[in-house]
Formats: structure tokens, sequence, C-alpha cells
């Protein structure tokens, strides 16, 4: 057996767990909100502060919350009865959190870095470049992706469901 937390413990790094999650929720949220208000601007400095906003949020209510999300759950994890893979919920919410992570660091900052890029060469008439139109709608449905996959580990966290991950059992030739 390893390392088990006390209850004290346990307790603060849950507190920290559950805060890092809902800061990451509010920041998806927030982000798409904001993404989503672009097509509703009416000149192009509502654009560029609108993107700078959703900037702000992608730097500091999703890069370092996901972060931490992941670290707290990992010695969640491994510091009590739950383990890393022992049970199937506990598996899926650690492969979604590196997905929706990884969707973030190789998506989602790139296409706003890129939204930002269109924004100040083109202004205003930036709406109306195809290639702004596409990467908007990407966000939308990559930020939705990830806000479902954030609410559904959510659900799954208090629900445990799908039971415990069986092992095989390796037989011994003769």
């Amino acid at each position: 057996m390893g390392y088990r937390l006390n209850q004290k413990k346990k307790s603060i790094l849950v507190a920290i767990h559950v805060l890092s999650v809902a800061s990451w929720i509010g920041g998806t949220l927030g982000m798409l909100l904001l993404i989503g208000y672009l097509k509703f601007a009416t000149k192009g400095d509502q654009l560029l502060y609108t993107l700078a906003s959703a900037e702000v949020i992608d730097e500091n209510l999703l890069k370092y919350p996901a972060l931490l999300t992941l670290i707290t759950g990992i010695l969640l994890s491994l510091w009590t009865q739950w383990g890393l893979v022992k049970h199937y919920w506990v598996l899926m919410k650690f492969v979604l959190t590196l997905l929706t992570i990884m969707i973030g660091i190789l998506f989602l900052n790139k296409w706003t870095v890129y939204l930002v890029e269109i924004v100040e060469k083109m202004g205003f008439e930036a709406l109306n470049n195809s290639e702004f139109q596409s990467t908007w709608l990407s966000i939308i449905i990559i930020a939705s992706f990830n806000l479902v996959c954030l609410a559904f580990m959510t659900f799954i966290t208090y629900l445990k469901p799908f039971g415990k991950v069986k092992k095989k059992k390796l037989k011994q030739s003769a």
C-alpha cells in the first residue's frame, strides 16, 4: 500500500482540485461567450479588445487551472483508495483531462492568436473573411466540446459509474 492522505490533507487537496476545476470551467465558458460575441461586434476595435480578453482568459483561467486540476487529480487518485487505473471513472477523467488540455495547447490557443492576427491586418472586415469564420467556428465547436467534457467529468466524479477495471489474469503454462 502506498502513501495515504489523512482526512485534513485530503480535504485541502479536494478543495484545491474543486477550485481549479471551477476556474477551468468558468474560463472555458467565458472564452466561449467572448468568442461567440465576436459575431455581434460593430467595429474593429471591439473585435480586438474582445479577442484580447479571450487571450487573457486563455492564459490565466484555462492553462493554470487545467494544469492544477491534472496535478491534484493525479495526487488524489494515487493518495486515496481510488487509484489512477483501478476504476473506470477515474481513468476516464484522467484521459479526458489530458485530451482537453492537449486540445487547448494544440488548437485553441493557436486559433485565438490567429484570429487576433487576422483582425490586426483586416480590422472589422475580418468578420467577412472565410478563414476568420472557419477558425471562429472551430473555436466554438472545440470549446463547446471541452465544456461538455468538463461537465461530464464533474458528473462522473459524483456518480462513480462503470465499476472497477478488470485485470486479466495471466495463466501460467507448465
